[in-house]
């Protein structure tokens, strides 16, 4: 019986190739960001996106209760906070943060720094989406975010 579920999982996504120029451009809160793999593409098992953060750029603490994360760095300086963890990093450098674990990270370089982030399952592609849609509508106010951000399980601790 398990291995009949584990099959129908594996099954529920379609192999895919995405090129750079393929990739969707969008920006949440003013980040440039890419979703290179849709939760769709993946049958929900993951989404990857790639973030492009300029000296400074990076999320407060906020943590996920029903998704995994993995970081891996590209190019620049990261200062990244997982847990009671704290760790200047670069190219190379992978980072897991289980579920309900608070994080965070800047770019703490001089110059543009680059990470893919793996969210699984699925989803940080349609939040990512969501907060984008909201700006260009013009309708960004910090109170329809917080509702967005939980909505799709990206949580605050001050806001908590």
């Amino acid at each position: 019986m398990a291995r009949q579920n584990m099959d129908a999982r594996r099954s529920s996504g379609h192999a895919t190739i995405v090129k750079p120029e393929q990739a969707l451009p969008i920006k949440p809160f003013g980040l440039d960001m890419q979703v290179l793999l849709t939760s769709e593409a993946t049958g929900g098992a993951l989404s990857v996106i790639l973030g492009s953060h300029k000296p400074g750029e990076g999320p407060p603490d906020h943590v996920h209760f029903s998704q995994e994360e993995v970081f891996f760095i590209l190019e620049g300086t990261y200062e990244l906070t997982v847990g009671d963890q704290t760790s200047t990093a670069g190219p190379g450098t992978i980072v897991f943060i289980p579920r309900s674990v608070v994080h965070r990270f800047k770019n703490v370089g001089n110059k543009m720094a680059r990470m893919l982030d793996w969210s699984l399952p699925g989803g940080q592609d349609h939040y990512f989406k969501a907060i984008s849609e909201l700006a260009v509508g013009g309708g960004f106010t910090g109170e329809k975010a917080m509702e967005i951000s939980k909505r799709f399980d990206t949580n605050f601790p001050r806001h908590l």
